[in-house]
């Protein structure tokens, strides 16, 4: 298959080393020193086995030359992806399926509902332009992989990847990639209900992330330390409120996702690594989101917006906003 994948952070090079090695005609979108350093020594993905894997992908920084693709993986971060619709116009065709790989609540939820959370994800609409609804597939990961460089990644654990089409079609396109994702090794499932899956991981994540990078805090210390694990329940709670007002169910209690979360260890989330490393923090998709959809559904969230006002006021202080 021809596979584009935009995006050269480390779930883009996990997938880009891991689908490449089948055969698969593996092209990334990147730019500056990232394309540079690809295009020079290809990418390079290690794990705890100590086996890497070292692939040799196409780069294109100009994506007028890749031609029709079979599918395009969007692996940035949530607050780039409206960026990709330019490149997104370029490269989706009548056939191409296009994946988005993301934390938190994606654009695609709310395309055509006119909302207030629609255009704070996707501005203007041009993503609904760029991607018919036909072509949109949906992704929740819970894969532990780090960023150690340009091209370069470490698979820490999990490798577990959730795809579903918004409106639960399970058709040949979206069977046809979750199938050669796990020849590549990769624990790949289609779900029917990709909404569901979306929140479930998110319920965690709007709570663990900005506490962890106001606090320096690892996981299992959020969840469990006294001080926090209380602050934690509550925004969870009421995060599941505002989900179960818009028609998503839970298959567990806060207490048992809190459990799940706890067996990740000392990991460190997405945006504590981001904020040691300097770069953007992801807020808006991870929690600024949930607050907006709060509004519009006419509910209250007072934990969940004292800390999205202060992960706000951290970034901006330390020019992460």
């Amino acid at each position: 298959m021809k596979i584009c994948i935009i995006g050269a952070g480390a779930i883009g090079v996990f997938l880009a080393a891991r689908l490449g090695r089948l055969g698969h005609e593996i092209a990334v979108v990147a730019r500056g020193e990232r394309a540079a350093a690809i295009r020079d020594k290809g990418i390079v993905l290690s794990s705890a086995d100590g086996h890497p894997i070292h692939q040799r992908p196409g780069v294109a920084e100009r994506t007028e030359a890749l031609g029709l693709q079979d599918y395009v993986l969007v692996t940035v971060k949530g607050y780039s992806v409206p960026e990709t619709a330019e490149i997104l116009e370029l490269l989706v065709r009548a056939g191409t399926q296009v994946v988005f790989v993301q934390n938190g609540l994606p654009w695609w939820y709310f395309a055509g509902e006119g909302s207030s959370v629609g255009e704070m994800l996707d501005p203007g609409g041009r993503l609904a332009v760029a991607v018919p609804r036909d072509n949109t597939i949906g992704c929740v990961t819970y894969a532990n992989v780090r960023n150690t460089g340009l091209g370069e990644a470490h698979h820490v654990s999990d490798s577990t990847f959730i795809l579903g089409r918004p409106d639960g079609r399970q058709d040949a396109a979206l069977k046809r990639l979750a199938a050669a994702m796990a020849d590549a090794g990769i624990d790949a499932r289609v779900t029917a209900d990709i909404r569901k899956e979306v929140w479930t991981k998110l319920w965690g994540n709007l709570a663990f992330n900005p506490i962890s990078a106001l606090t320096g805090a690892a996981m299992d210390e959020i969840i469990l330390s006294p001080e926090t694990r209380p602050l934690v329940i509550a925004m969870m709670s009421e995060a599941r409120a505002v989900a179960e007002q818009t028609g998503v169910r839970f298959d567990m209690t806060v207490e048992e996702r809190l459990a799940k979360a706890a067996l990740a260890g000392a990991f460190r989330t997405s945006m504590l690594q981001d904020l040691e490393a300097g770069r953007r923090l992801e807020i808006d998709a991870i929690i600024g989101a949930v607050a907006a959809l709060a509004r519009d559904v006419g509910m209250a969230t007072p934990s969940i917006d004292v800390i999205l006002g202060l992960i706000r006021q951290k970034a901006k202080v330390l020019r992460l906003a």
